[in-house]
């Protein structure tokens, strides 16, 4: 039978964990956009931490609703008239693959009406030529090309719902990042002077902390909630309901082993599993079958997730990173053993901050510290005993 897991695939994991914290609160803010207050809201959360199959039950959950929703995952570019563009094509495409092409043709008409919208209006293949230049822009496009795709879904629909993947990645230049999602911004305020019912989301690991205080305008217009690790329940779920489909058995303390030793973390537990299913022993999973492949998965983790992260930290971060993994956390401690590898207190003491300011180390008391992702620790503390 096919393995149910699927780390790193990009689908949709074999049971969605519940996040029923992150789902009840999209729920309110879509309750709130359809009773005619829009709401916006941001996801952030490291790397394979599952925003993208967040984004994907938000839709689901959206759908159920009556709400026409346009999911996307942001392209890479520093120009805010290419990034309006390939959301107002995004949203055509959705519109034609709900089957609704007589709305298509009546919006696409709509807008050819709109002469400084300009030939590219809003992904319906205007053929209007600019008259307006002076007066138009992507931030009117977008205000005018959402106003006038809610004129005519609001009779089908409760709402639109805009989902943007990967926000965060469409350009290194935080400059020309706050431009374009200022310009979105800018214009989902002025859709609710228009009257539109529209919420969007906006997912990504950092997108605000570069360029916004903590009471920026992009944080309070996209409120953030960061994903964490599953909860204990969901991460057991996660494992066991999945296996409910197939006839391969995990040993009871199989189950509690991955836990712990993911820290519930969601892509770890996919790759847990899946790597134990395929090592099977006569269907079972068993404390032997652990012990036999818990390097293996180490070292597949390394080479998907760790070795660029390694090449980025150097030496005398990785030195201190192993110490600290090996049990001896106060800073006392760090830079008695730090001697062996001949470090200075100085640049010991450095780079705690350093790291401590990257979120790779934890401040658990005065002076003692313990690594965020302990599975990483444990895979740099192997690295220098095997040194």
């Amino acid at each position: 039978m096919t393995n149910p897991f699927k780390p790193g695939s990009g689908l949709y994991p074999p049971y969605f964990a519940d996040r029923t914290r992150e789902i009840e609160i999209f729920q309110r803010k879509l309750d709130q956009t359809i009773d005619g207050t829009p709401m916006h809201m941001s996801i952030i959360g490291d790397w394979a931490m599952g925003k993208t199959s967040l984004m994907r039950r938000l839709r689901e959950v959206a759908e159920e609703q009556k709400c026409f929703v346009s999911e996307m995952i942001a392209s890479p570019t520093d120009s805010t008239e290419t990034f309006v563009n390939n959301l107002s094509d995004n949203l055509a495409d959705d519109l034609r693959r709900y089957g609704k092409d007589t709305t298509y043709k009546k919006i696409k008409v709509a807008l050819s009406k709109i002469d400084s919208v300009g030939v590219s209006a809003f992904g319906f293949g205007s053929s209007v030529q600019r008259t307006k230049q002076d007066h138009s822009s992507p931030q009117f496009a977008l205000r005018v090309g959402i106003r006038t795709m809610w004129e005519h879904l609001s009779k089908d629909y409760r709402a639109m719902v805009i989902l943007i993947d990967d926000f965060d990645l469409i350009c290194n230049d935080d400059d020309k990042l706050r431009e374009i999602m200022l310009t979105v911004r800018n214009a989902l305020m002025e859709s609710i002077k228009d009257g539109v019912k529209v919420i969007c989301v906006v997912s990504g690991t950092k997108l605000f902390e570069q360029f916004e205080s903590i009471h920026g305008p992009l944080i309070r217009f996209f409120e953030p909630f960061v994903l964490l690790n599953l909860t204990l329940p969901e991460a057991k779920k996660a494992i066991e309901i999945p296996l409910q489909e197939t006839d391969v058995k995990f040993s009871p303390n199989i189950v509690d082993n991955i836990v712990e030793v993911t820290q519930q973390h969601p892509y770890y537990i996919q790759e847990f599993c899946y790597v134990l299913y395929e090592n099977a022993v006569n269907k079972r999973v068993t404390s032997i079958v652990y012990e036999s492949t818990y390097n293996k998965i180490i070292h597949d983790l390394a080479r998907k997730l760790w070795h660029q992260r390694v090449s980025e930290l150097g030496d005398l971060s990785l030195n201190v990173i192993s110490i600290i993994s090996n049990g001896n956390s106060t800073v006392d401690d760090i830079i008695k053993i730090g001697k062996k590898y001949h470090l200075q207190s100085g640049n010991i003491r450095t780079v705690l901050t350093r790291l401590l300011g990257s979120g790779i180390i934890l401040r658990t008391g005065r002076g003692t510290y313990e690594i965020k992702d302990k599975l990483f620790g444990t895979y740099i503390a192997t690295l220098y005993q095997e040194d």
